[in-house]
Order: C-alpha cells, then sequence, then structure tokens
C-alpha cells in the first residue's frame, strides 16, 4: 500500500505536466515553423485527353514575403475548380469542380505537398461555389448556384471515396449564393445580384434534413453591390470582406466592413462599406473571391481575379480607394484563370525579406 502511494505521489506531478502540454481539441495543430499558405484554384479544364491536363490547384507559399509566387502547381483531377478550403484541423483541402459534380478531397503534408485521398459525389452538385468544413461538427457544406439553389451538408467527409448523399439539404429560395464562410457555428453566404450581400445562417444542428425557404437569422445589404461573389470574415478583427465581380466584368471592387458582428447579430441591415478597393491603380478587373489574413504585422486581403489574364493580388488591410496592391502574382501557367482562393496563416509570419520570424 505505501510502495502505491509513493508511486502515485512521484507520477501525480508528471501527470500534470504532460496534461498542461497537451493540445486542446479546439485547437489546430501548432506549426513547427510558421505558415502562410494561399491555395489558388482554378477553373480551367482540359476535355482532351490527349493534350496536358490543366493544374487546377496552385499553391503560393509563403504568401506574405515582399514577392509572392507559385511554389506548387497540382492537378487535383477535377473538371476545372471552384471554391477552395483547408482545414488546419483535418490536414485537408476541398476543392469543388466547375464542369462536374464531384468534391475533390486531398491531404496536405508539413511541407504543403497536395495528396488526392478521396472525393464526394452527388448528382445535384452541378454548379457548385463555395464550400466550408466545420471540424467540431464534422460537417462539410458546400453551395450550389443553380435552381433549386441549396446548401448541402456532407456529414463526416474524410473517408469519402465515390457517391455520397447529402446528409442536409437547406433550400435558399430566390436567393442566389455564391461564397461561403463560417462564424462558430453560423453559415456566412454570399448574395450575388443587385443589391446583394450576406445571409447568415445558424442553428444548423437543429435543422431537418431537408430545410424547404431554409430562413436565415440575418441578412446585410451592401446598397449599390452588383454581382458579390467571394466573402472572408475574421471574428478576431470584426470583419468581413466581400469581392463584387461588377456589372459589366471590367469594373470590380473589394468591399471591407467593419464591426462586422453587430451587423450581424440585427434581423436585417443596409450597410454602407467601411472601405472600398476600386479603380485603375488598384489592378482590379473582376474579383471573385477574398481571403484575409488577420495576424497582428501580417494584416492583408487577398483577392483572386479571374479579369484579363487573371491574378492574385494582395493588400493592405486598411488600404482604401484607388490604390495599387503590394504583390501580384499574374501570367499564370497553361493561361489559367483564378476561381477561389483559401488562406492558411498560422504562426506570426515571414519577415519582409523573406525569412522566418519566429520571435514569438
Amino acid at each position: 500500500m505505501k510502495k502505491s502511494i509513493g508511486f502515485l505521489l512521484v507520477m501525480l506531478p508528471v501527470l500534470a505536466i504532460f496534461g498542461g502540454c497537451m493540445r486542446n481539441d479546439d485547437e489546430p495543430v501548432l506549426p513547427q515553423r510558421p505558415i502562410s499558405r494561399l491555395y489558388v484554384s482554378f477553373e480551367n479544364y482540359q476535355p482532351d485527353e490527349t493534350l496536358e491536363p490543366f493544374k487546377n490547384l496552385s499553391i503560393i507559399d509563403p504568401a506574405d514575403t515582399t514577392e509572392m509566387e507559385v511554389s506548387i502547381d497540382y492537378d487535383a483531377s477535377v473538371k476545372g475548380g471552384r471554391g477552395v478550403h483547408f482545414n488546419p484541423f483535418a490536414g485537408r483541402v476541398f476543392q469543388a469542380s466547375a464542369q462536374d459534380t464531384i468534391i475533390r478531397i486531398m491531404t496536405v503534408s508539413d511541407l504543403g505537398i497536395p495528396q488526392g485521398s478521396g472525393n464526394i459525389g452527388f448528382r445535384e452538385l452541378t454548379a457548385m461555389r463555395g464550400l466550408w468544413y466545420h471540424n467540431t461538427s464534422q460537417y462539410l457544406y458546400v453551395v450550389n448556384n443553380v435552381n433549386p439553389t441549396s446548401i448541402y451538408a456532407f456529414f463526416q467527409p474524410l473517408n469519402r471515396n465515390g457517391y455520397a448523399r447529402p446528409s442536409k439539404v437547406f433550400r435558399l429560395g430566390d436567393m442566389r449564393p455564391w461564397g461561403l464562410a463560417m462564424w462558430k457555428d453560423s453559415l456566412l453566404v454570399a448574395r450575388t445580384g443587385l443589391n446583394g450581400g450576406v445571409s447568415m445562417y445558424g442553428n444548423l444542428s437543429k435543422t431537418d434534413s431537408l430545410e424547404e425557404n431554409f430562413s436565415p437569422l440575418s441578412t446585410l445589404t451592401v446598397e449599390g453591390s452588383t454581382s458579390i461573389r467571394g466573402i472572408a470574415f475574421s471574428e478576431e478583427l470584426d470583419l468581413l470582406v466581400l469581392a463584387d465581380y461588377g456589372a459589366s466584368g471590367t469594373d470590380g471592387g473589394i468591399y471591407v466592413i467593419e464591426n462586422a458582428k453587430a451587423l450581424l447579430s440585427e434581423p436585417s441591415a443596409t450597410v454602407t462599406p467601411t472601405r472600398v478597393l476600386r479603380g485603375t491603380r488598384t489592378g482590379l478587373i473582376s474579383p471573385v473571391d477574398v481571403a484575409i489574413d488577420p495576424r497582428e504585422g501580417k494584416q492583408s486581403i487577398y483577392v483572386a481575379d479571374a479579369g484579363g489574364n487573371g491574378a492574385v493580388l494582395r493588400f493592405n488591410l486598411d488600404d482604401s480607394g484607388n490604390v495599387a496592391p503590394n504583390a501580384v502574382v499574374d501570367g499564370f501557367s497553361q493561361n489559367r484563370t483564378p476561381a477561389g482562393l483559401f488562406l492558411d496563416a498560422r504562426g506570426r509570419g515571414a519577415a519582409a525579406d523573406g525569412s522566418a520570424d519566429e520571435t514569438n
């Protein structure tokens, strides 16, 4: 008995230290070095199997250095890409297809190299746009843009490989959805068309398998907007960023909306953006997607633009008006057109000279 008590007295401090070092399941795995990895999805597809297929996924790594450049071009075996999403908890990239009904799932190595691990196929996924994996609930949500406009939810998608019926379907009525983000357990859906904006859908765990005319908890309208497509949200910065493709496909811009959480707490609101990026100096033509880097000292907005020869542009978070970006990647190989992007930013980031800044 005395030996047992002595053993416990010795082990208790060890267990306490070990327990204190264990990772909380609500936290993603911390990288050994800071990560600023930008995933870019391309809509191009090569139907002629005798020719080289298009690389429909590119990775810019790191994306927070003075000069950005593509580090990896990858053929994800989809018929053109649309929305793309990375989840650090799951260690997976999800990419929607532009011209078929497949969602491709990929693992990502510590060095940022993607590798196909599975796919989900469903006949109604005919016009996919944004998608998002919610790790806590283990649901993958994907927006479909044609009638019946819907959000499809797939439970535990990580090990799927082939046809899969959605676990839940949310019909959106007349609303034409595009991009997708999440705030806690609520979906933030970009609403395109004249005077579009953002619709927030919640109480997802209490929904039935089929929700007809699924009603939003909150609706934000950006007066004067013409074709909102991409959406990014930062709870830390209390910020929404929206990409407006423009009326003619040549006059697009970016809307930055501060105090977003208070606005989304109202049933409805018409908002004037805090800042707008638009004009010839911005290089923006037809913006289709956006991402936010919220890290202190690295706060930036990334934009995928489908106009001209296609480009990815980076702006300072506080930029406004007709201002030039601080970095641009364009002239992609195979003349590819960006259709979506997602930023994985963890740790402090890279220093201005390109070296890793590991001061905290």
